[in-house]
């Protein structure tokens, strides 16, 4: 008998800027939201489970509008009874948090917006992340 696979390629339209910010995420929310003009607000933890024992339980801030999703993750999960202690991306563990941009707009400027985002005092690197090149992207799919 012939065997068929499903293949499925996601397509990661979305910027992701990779943000290390020795603070706590509700004060990096609160810097973002005013130096940026944006509404993050604490939404529901984004929980990925691996198997019926092991999941992850990641901390999301998030702007949304018709037009635009902005969304604030920190990488290292949070630890509980079921989820372990582990990273989003694990091959960039030396970042804090992420922050992913899904723009619908031509009229969006990506350097001036990365620029805004180096001028918050708690920031203190942040760089572009292209989401083709990682191994665990399919960890951004929720």
């Amino acid at each position: 008998m012939a065997k068929n696979k499903l293949q499925v390629s996601y397509d990661f339209d979305f910027l992701i800027l990779a943000l290390n910010a020795n603070v706590k995420p509700y004060k990096l929310a609160w810097s973002i939201n005013k130096e940026l003009g944006l509404n993050l607000i604490m939404a529901e933890n984004i929980e990925i489970g691996f198997n019926e024992k092991k999941s992850l339980s990641i901390l999301n801030y998030i702007d949304s509008d018709e037009f635009r999703t902005v969304r604030l993750i920190k990488n290292r999960a949070e630890e509980t009874e079921e989820a372990f202690n582990a990273y989003l991306l694990p091959e960039l563990k030396n970042f804090d948090y992420f922050l992913l941009l899904e723009n619908e707009t031509n009229t969006f400027d990506e350097n001036a917006f990365i620029s805004e985002i180096k001028q918050i005092p708690f920031v203190q690197f942040t760089t572009k992340i292209n989401a083709q090149t990682l191994k665990s992207k399919d960890n951004l799919i929720f």
